[in-house]
């Protein structure tokens, strides 16, 4: 297998003819093709249905049908509702990409058809050939779909545009901070003032006023019973 040649490499060594399905899908997308594009991927999808059928269908069996009776055979697939869900999506896609009148060239689209049906693939390769850690590990190549050359994984287009996104919020960060108005500086004076900050609160209150009052009236009135007992005791 030449990992090099197609994101669908593994496959090749189980069923040829689906192989040359998702490889042509690539090709079309890679030269912008991409309402053909879904259309072969759709093709892929039926294929790959059938084949996992194991014969079990009629000649005159529509997509549709065989999907309906795809989960009756799948009973060593533990990921069979996730592989039917991105058939069901392939098929769709590639329903929409025939009928349509206008030429779209929807690449974000395309895109999801062809990582879809890489999905597709690796279920398939487990349904067919049991569980491979390596395959299952695989994930789909943006960098190989479009220059035809498979990268590595510090260098994938999706790498690419993280580290681009990052660095423009870098930028970004950078013009905020420059634009903020620089702060006034300000002395340990400013900082720690040595005047009250509020008018301190008077010592004669109301309430010691009163108190005052009342302790000078009972000397007062002290002083003026010890005259009057003093007077009595001379008369």
């Amino acid at each position: 297998m030449k990992k090099n040649e197609s994101n669908f490499y593994f496959i090749k060594e189980i069923n040829r003819n689906i192989f040359k399905l998702a490889k042509e899908a690539e090709a079309l997308y890679r030269d912008e093709y991409f309402q053909q594009c879904m259309t072969q991927t759709r093709c892929f999808a039926e294929n790959v249905c059938r084949e996992l059928l194991n014969g079990n269908y009629q000649p005159n069996d529509t997509f549709d049908t065989m999907l309906a009776n795809l989960d009756d055979y799948l009973i060593n697939c533990t990921e069979k509702r996730e592989l039917i869900s991105d058939l069901y999506f392939l098929k769709k896609a590639g329903n929409q990409s025939v009928h349509t009148r206008a030429v779209d060239k929807d690449g974000i689209k395309a895109l999801e058809c062809l990582q879809r049906a890489f999905e597709v693939a690796v279920m398939f390769y487990s349904a067919k050939n049991g569980q491979d850690a390596s395959v299952s590990r695989l994930l789909f190549d943006e960098e190989l779909l479009v220059t035809g050359k498979r990268s590595k994984d510090k260098n994938t287009l999706k790498e690419k545009y993280l580290q681009m996104q990052a660095k423009e919020d870098e930028i970004a960060r950078r013009k905020k901070v420059q634009s903020r108005k620089p702060e006034k500086k300000l002395s340990k004076f400013d900082k720690y003032p040595t005047v009250a900050k509020s008018k301190p609160a008077p010592f004669f209150t109301l309430r010691r006023k009163v108190k005052i009052g009342l302790w000078g009236a009972l000397v007062v009135l002290s002083l003026l019973t010890l005259g009057i007992i003093k007077l009595l005791l001379v008369i």
